[in-house]
């Protein structure tokens, strides 16, 4: 049996291992990626896409396809004008999260999308990137050696004990043969593979339970000339905590929305799944059947928990298969992206024996960990409002959060250590806003670009102060930029107020290719940063 081997071995095709290996592509790593269904799957799934995975998206050069697939969602909280609040049974207000809020990296805080037109739009680029995709294969079998991962691939068989077809793979045997056992030797293996993730059961990936589980019912529409009822432009984007019957209506992409039922105690799943169930739900939401068209209907169980050690040895996780939250705050698949952002710099450097393997690999845990963990509570400790059935408990609920409301989303800092300073603003979002240019106002990625990034204020960069020593480093192996914003492109002053809160005037901030700040230090002692940086990929 011949061996195919590469880097990177990404498991699952769906959105963060896609977005993975377009990320790890232009670094000069071979990945390569298997997915055990032969097709994209055509319905939807995940619907809130953040500031984040926008501006991540962008440093692929996506922009232009992805804006027309995202929704507008500002506006959509009803009377109250905001886009996402918890109502009670009453439809009044209890909390608001203010996802109208502005945020570090320029973009809407969240915005509406249809999964499957995310994933054709990866999947085509994919292609045309040449990453090739292995599709209609299933791992068999890891077997870890001291410098690479052994990977038994074999064909899906459908349930009528036919074996798919390779000729409907983009991958396919010479000839027309017969599809056949593959195997797979790659430095580092990353399991995108789902909930249920195969990767994460064959390692032996141990998990923590919150023990928050309940179903739902989930109901996507598609609406017919953008028809939206009356009564649910009053209530907007909202989880209803209503005991008895909690409800989500949320956006659903462009020319959708989205309900989401919960199953009540004693209630089949079976019943729950009768169309004459499914319309009398949508009904009072003014709904029906000659105004809309019900594009899916299935039954999801919302779980909390995430994998204890998110590295073993040459294998680790992302995505679902890393974790698992409740969507109330429309965070998982974001929180999938994160992950792949994460991973996307590390490997290159850990492949080209730049950084340490153990070190590096052991602050991905660091810090996403923290990140998911802080997310995934606040998603229970929301989403135990609205799945509260007890009237009495939910009465109290409700008064305690108008008194001590949440303060709205916020975006937790990476975890520590990690490969981050020790200061405050290490491990936050860098700020992105526009900047004026001799043709007009643009995005600072738009105008400088992405990757290791030293930032500074005035005329003249942090370069002019930096040791050869730190030049070579910086910019030759790292492939780092330094840029410096003068007042005449801060129109509005908001970079100025960025430093001058959380670093200072006269400082220099070392910005990572996922956006995240590293650390910071006056100008003249730039060397030092840099150094800092080197010796914490390094392991030292």
């Amino acid at each position: 049996m011949s061996i195919d081997d590469c880097d990177v071995l990404i498991v699952g095709a769906g959105p963060v291992g896609l977005l993975l290996a377009l990320m790890l592509r232009p670094k000069g790593v071979n990945v390569k990626i298997v997915e055990r269904q032969r097709a994209l799957y055509p319905l939807p799934r995940a619907v809130a896409f953040d500031h984040e995975s926008r501006r991540l998206f962008g440093s692929l050069g996506l922009t232009e396809e992805l804006n027309p697939i995202l929704e507008d969602i500002m506006g959509e909280g009803g009377e109250n004008g905001t886009n996402y609040v918890w109502r009670d049974a009453d439809l009044k207000l209890i909390v608001d999260l203010f996802f109208e809020a502005p945020t570090r990296s320029g973009f809407p805080l969240s915005m509406g999308f249809n999964q499957p037109e995310l994933e054709q739009l990866l999947d085509k680029t994919a292609i045309q990137r040449n990453i090739p995709i292995m599709r209609g294969y299933t791992v068999s079998a890891l077997d870890q050696h001291a410098d690479s991962v052994d990977v038994l691939l074999e064909p899906v068989t459908c349930k009528q004990g036919t074996t798919i077809e390779e000729r409907d793979s983009p991958i396919a045997t010479k000839g027309g043969e017969a599809p056949h056992t593959r195997r797979v030797r790659a430095s580092y293996v990353v399991g995108c593979d789902g909930a249920n993730s195969t990767v994460r059961r064959l390692q032996n990936f141990s998990m923590t339970n919150l023990d928050f589980e309940n179903d739902w019912l989930v109901a996507d529409i598609l609406l017919r000339d953008g028809y939206v009822p009356p009564e649910v432009r009053k209530v907007g984007a909202a989880q209803i905590c209503d005991p008895k019957r909690p409800t989500s209506c949320v956006w659903g992409g462009i020319g959708r929305k989205r309900f989401e039922f919960m199953r009540l105690p004693g209630e089949s799943k079976e019943s729950l799944l009768q169309d004459d169930t499914m319309w009398g739900l949508l009904a009072p939401w003014g709904f029906t059947k000659d105004n809309c068209d019900l594009e899916r209907k299935v039954i999801y169980t919302f779980r909390a928990r995430w994998v204890d050690n998110f590295v073993k040895g040459r294998v680790t996780l992302a995505g679902d298969a890393l974790h698992q939250m409740p969507p109330f705050m429309g965070q998982g698949l974001n929180s999938g992206f994160r992950d792949a952002a994460a991973l996307a710099w590390r490997l290159p450097l850990i492949l080209s024996g730049v950084a340490n393997a153990d070190a590096v690999l052991r602050s991905y845990q660091e810090e996403r960990l923290d990140h998911v963990s802080r997310l995934t509570v606040d998603c229970v400790q929301l989403g135990s409002v609205v799945c509260e059935t007890d009237p009495i408990k939910a009465r109290q609920m409700h008064e305690a959060l108008r008194k001590n409301p949440p303060p709205g989303f916020y975006d937790p800092p990476l975890g520590r250590p990690g490969i981050l300073t020790a200061q405050p603003e290490a491990g936050h979002l860098s700020l992105q806003r526009e900047l004026k240019t001799g043709d007009g106002q643009h995005l600072f990625d738009e105008v400088h670009g992405y990757g290791w990034m030293l930032l500074n204020l005035g005329d003249t960069s942090a370069m002019s102060q930096m040791s050869d020593v730190s030049c070579r480093f910086f910019g030759d192996v790292l492939g780092g930029k330094c840029v410096s914003i003068s007042p005449s492109e801060d129109t509005e002053g908001e970079y100025r107020d960025w430093f001058d809160t959380h670093m200072g005037l006269d400082h220099v901030v070392l910005i990572r290719p996922d956006f995240y700040v590293f650390g910071h230090a006056a100008v003249t002692e730039v060397d030092g940063l840099v150094e800092d940086l080197r010796r914490k990929l390094s392991g030292l």
